[in-house]
């Protein structure tokens, strides 16, 4: 049978209840839910200021964020390697670093998860430290940081240095060690410490000075020596200022006093364990609960009864803790406590200090307790009507207490009537003070809440039919409702068979006007007059214009004073004048279309259990809000039979072996929710630590990094499932977008430039977080549309536009000067040439009679036209692109020289390298390399008289030569005549850059060698 432990009470009631108690239920996050826990061994849990929880397991540092959890460090860790390994306390520091105790090792180590920077934090001891010696941190109120290393001592931490010193204010007598724990006492400013057989130590931190039972002039009551301490081992002051002390002399012994020295007896429930425990640690939340826990021991005190609450561990349990050691808890802002144990971790709502929930289950011996209805006596209290076991009654404070009730039934009545009797269904009061009860097989009691006396009676007119509803109208006249669907009127005096609907009828309802609603099993809604004899309207499932959800239905409330809610499957909205019906489904948010109870609280709002539990519907803006385990509710779905809203605005919903109780306004929420926290940036499939990345002003990412995903929550564990994300990505979306449930948008190829990434959250009331959060993003362009790539690019094609510009512009300067050249050579050559003919011709004209003379001058224009021929081929040749080539320059020049060799009968020799057929010449400098060879060659033939010439073209580096010698009959260069042949050579040598060197010797020869640099 489960237990409760969240706002839980189990009750005694007769004989079928054994046992009563209060306490939390607890949920549970272990490895195997698939959020990424490492191990179910956690041994400390931590929420930062952001909201991040922060868990040390067995395999090191995680961090939670609501949906899952990420894992810090490396197994095979160096030195500055944040371990994988037992980590067994977190202790903030800073801003975003922690001071982490992997004691299994010996080592404490400082982690900045915004940098992912680990180093090792040394420990500063005169002492050898063995490493058996347990090592434990503690924060005190002043932020400062101490080590306490059982057996060596105090070490205090120096944020500056990054080490640990033994601490040189708090200087303990010798051989007196603090305990693992010390306690601070505020309103004294002292720290109190435990040292075992020592007894107690305080330290002021007003005088500087230590006190002991040895030493204490303040006479500080708990130091004297009357108190005989003996192996202390553990000391809390709690809010109250109740000091807490506990030692093992023989067994563990627990006590608690005032500062004063007064013992108290508030440990009341803490020896409720009889196995082996360990109480080593105290928890205590913002609203004042107080938990002891450590081996097989949990506690928390209950301030109403005075008492603590021991929780075993039972396996199996989906609302209890199973463990063996607690090992650390924590509270988060929203009021939720976090307990680290070694199967897992778990969650529970502090609400039992207030009294604002409450959950009873009835544990059972000989069958379970079907509860029917609910009523809040006059006189205060409650009674529980049930099927079978008779009536359950609890005081105001919701403790039960035995009654007698049904023990004196009259001595004539049937072992069937006895038993019918105790068939309950049904709990009505009078305005006179009456209490009706009305039970299985026509029979009803009747109690007198002046004299205490039950009367029996039985409905004849119902023939045996079980009443199963009872209530009274305006007039006074009591109304009861029948298994077989009869309707019942008791004026006082008589009772009369109203109606019979033929099928269940399990409730009447009276409305603000007095008419009559009559809820059915199978056929549908009756609206009747006020006497229940007129039919005013029957909805249905079959009506085709406005039809009822299903057509049976189980609970009935007036919303206001035009609209009846009925619960018939999905919530039914009645509108009296118009007779609409319209309905509200899962698709508006309804936790499933099976409303089973509605209860209209003070303000208006419906509170109503559907087969998946709890929720509440706000008429005023039409949103549903869902209420589960971690808001304190756990078990709605038990409380499905019976309501009732009290005096004092409290709802009671029961059934099945369960009910709850609670306050409205324990779920109101007038604070704004937190500011969401984008928890992680998620990029292909690799997550990017995102503390690093909020360091930055803007994250910047390269152009194939432009998919990425982004997660976010409010970090409220509380309003987790109640806030409502928008988000918003300017520079892409237009307006906001409505996030879905995961709590993930993913962005898929988003161009270059800046974004910002906006989202807050809206709760259930329509609250809207104090900031919106953002991310700014930079996506850089691919280098080809950067600036300076395009910049280049134009750059490049400004200067290969110009280049080719300029090229086309020299071809063009080319051209022309070799037009130019061209007609400046037909100019002096051939007009030159003509001239000279035109002349010639002249003369031979005037002498045509002197033959000899004629003959003359036709040799002489002979030579001429001949000359003019050649100079008009070179020119030809020089131009024409084909023989650009080396090799047809030197074919030229041997094909010249042998033609004019030949006619002069001389021999000649010709030698080319290699080489030379790689060089390249323009059309200018192969036209004027050639005609120097060419006058060259001429001048050798015509004028030297010889009869070899040698002609040898090599390449030396890059410089081309041409040697041209011959051995006729030489001449003196000095005094030779400078005619246009040598003039003409130099001029063209000058203009190939190049040198030209003419040496002769008579009668020996003349060698003319040109050198001109190329390519």
């Amino acid at each position: 049978m489960k237990k409760l432990f969240l706002y839980l009470l189990l009750c005694c009631f007769s004989t079928t209840i054994q046992s009563q108690r209060e306490g939390y239920a607890f949920l549970k996050i272990s490895k195997e839910d698939g959020l990424g826990l490492a191990s179910n061994v956690a041994y400390t849990i931590y929420q930062d200021k952001q909201g991040f929880i922060w868990v040390g397991t067995a395999n090191g540092l995680q961090r939670f964020d609501g949906n899952r959890f990420i894992s810090y460090g490396i197994s095979k860790a160096e030195k500055n390697d944040l371990p994988i390994a037992d980590l067994h306390q977190i202790i903030p520091v800073g801003k975003q670093q922690l001071l982490l105790n992997y004691g299994s090792q010996g080592k404490i180590g400082l982690f900045n998860h915004a940098s992912l920077e680990y180093i090792h934090i040394p420990i500063e001891s005169k002492t050898p430290i063995p490493a058996k010696n347990s090592m434990r941190l503690q924060l005190d109120s002043k932020e400062n940081v101490f080590l306490n290393i059982y057996g060596i001592g105090l070490f205090k931490y120096d944020k500056k240095v990054k080490k640990f010193f033994p601490e040189k204010e708090i200087l303990f007598p010798t051989g007196w060690y603090p305990n693992q724990h010390f306690a601070e006492y505020k309103k004294k400013n002292q720290i109190w410490f435990v040292c075992g057989e020592k007894g107690l130590a305080v330290f002021d931190r007003t005088t500087k000075k230590l006190y002991t039972k040895e030493y204490n002039p303040l006479s500080i009551p708990l130091l004297s020596e009357k108190y005989k301490w003996k192996n202390l081992t553990e000391i809390y002051i709690d809010k109250r200022d109740r000091f807490w002390i506990f030692g093992w002399p023989d067994k563990h012994v627990k006590t608690v006093y005032e500062y004063n020295g007064t013992s108290l007896s508030d440990t009341a429930g803490l020896n409720s364990n009889f196995q082996y425990e360990e109480l080593r640690y105290f928890f205590e939340s913002k609203k004042g609960s107080l938990w002891m826990y450590g081996a097989n021991a949990l506690y928390s005190y209950n301030q109403r009864l005075n008492k603590f609450n021991y929780y075993k561990s039972e396996f199996g349990s989906s609302i209890g803790i199973q463990y063996e050691n607690i090992n650390d808890m924590t509270e988060d802002r929203d009021g939720n406590i976090w307990i680290a144990s070694d199967n897992g971790i778990y969650m529970t709502s502090d609400q039992s200090s207030q009294g604002n929930v409450v959950n009873f289950i009835f544990s059972e011996t000989k069958g379970g307790i079907e509860i029917t209805d609910i009523l809040e006596l006059a006189s205060g209290g409650y009674w529980l009507s049930t099927w079978g076991s008779g009536l359950l009654t609890l005081n105001k404070e919701l403790m039960s207490y035995k009654n007698d009730l049904l023990e004196k039934m009259p001595s004539g009545l049937s072992e069937a009537d006895k038993i019918h009797y105790k068939q309950i269904w049904s709990l009505h009061q009078r305005k006179n003070g009456e209490i009706w009860l009305g039970c299985q097989f026509s029979k009803y009691m009747i109690y007198d809440t002046v004299t205490r006396k039950m009367q029996f009676h039985t409905v004849k007119e119902l023939n045996g039919s079980t009443i199963r509803f009872i209530t009274e109208d305006n007039d006074g006249n009591i109304w009861m409702s029948s298994q077989r669907g009869d309707i019942i009127k008791y004026n006082g005096k008589q009772f009369e068979k109203v109606q019979q609907i033929g099928t269940i009828v399990r409730k009447l309802f009276f409305d603000n006007e007095g008419l009559l609603w009559v809820t059915s099993l199978n056929q549908g809604l009756y609206c009747f007059t006020k006497d229940g004899k007129k039919l005013i309207h029957h909805y249905t499932v079959s009506d085709k214009s406005n039809p009822l959800f299903q057509k049976g239905g189980d609970d009935i409330d007036q919303l206001n004073d035009s609209t009846i809610v009925y619960a018939a499957g999905a919530l039914n909205f009645i509108h009296k004048k118009s007779k609409k019906v319209t309905w509200l489904t899962v698709d508006e948010g309804l936790p499933a279309n099976s409303v089973l109870r509605i209860r209209k609280d003070h303000k208006g709002n419906l509170w109503m259990i559907t087969r998946n539990g709890l929720c509440r519907y706000n008429p005023i803006n039409g949103i549903i809000t869902p209420y589960e385990k971690k808001d304190g509710i756990v078990i709605a779905n038990l409380t499905t039979e019976a309501d009732f809203l009290t005096k004092d605005n409290n709802i009671l919903f029961a059934g099945s072996n369960g009910l709850i109780y609670f306050s409205p306004s324990a779920f109101s929420n007038n604070a704004l929710p937190p500011d969401v926290a984008i928890t992680d940036f998620k990029l292909f499939n690799h997550y990017i630590p995102v503390d690093s990345l909020q360091l930055l002003p803007k994250v910047a990412l390269n152009a194939d990094q432009n998919s990425f995903a982004i997660s976010f929550s409010s970090l409220s564990f509380l309003l987790r499932d109640k806030l409502t994300y928008y988000y918003k990505m300017e520079g892409l979306d237009e307006g906001w977008i409505k996030a879905d449930r995961n709590n993930t948008v993913n962005y898929s190829f988003l161009r270059p430039g800046n974004y910002t990434f906006k989202i807050y959250c809206e709760d259930n009331e329509g609250n809207r977080s104090k900031n919106i959060s953002s991310m700014q993003l930079f996506i850089r362009p691919p280098f080809w549309r950067t600036g300076w790539f395009i910049s280049s690019l134009l750059t490049l094609i400004t200067l290969i536009a110009y280049t080719m510009h300029r090229l086309r512009l020299n071809k063009l300067i080319e051209v022309e000067n070799i037009r130019t050249r061209v007609a400046r050579d037909l100019h002096d050559d051939m007009g030159s040439t003509l001239s000279t003919i035109n002349i010639l011709s002249s003369m031979a004209k005037a002498r045509i009679s002197d033959s000899l003379k004629t003959g003359e001058y036709l040799n002489k224009i002979s030579d001429n036209s001949q000359r003019m021929m050649e100079a008009m081929d070179d020119i030809v040749w020089s131009i024409k692109p084909s023989n650009d080539s080396m090799q047809k320059i030197l074919a030229r020049m041997r094909e010249f020289a042998i033609n004019v060799c030949e006619a002069k009968d001389i021999m000649l020799e010709f030698q080319s390298s290699e080489e030379v057929n790689d060089v390249k010449l323009n059309m200018e400098a192969r036209r004027d390399f050639f005609l120097i060879f060419k006058e060259a060659v001429n001048n050798a033939a015509k004028y030297a008289n010889c009869s070899k010439i040698k002609i040898v073209a090599s390449v030396t580096g890059k410089r081309l030569s041409l040697l041209i010698a011959d051995d006729g009959k030489g001449f003196n260069v000095q005094e030779a005549d400078n005619g246009n042949g040598m003039g003409n050579m130099r001029k063209r040598a000058d203009a190939l850059n190049g040198k030209i060197q003419i040496n002769s010797v008579i009668n020996t020869g003349t060698t003319i060698q040109l050198d001109i640099p190329v390519q």
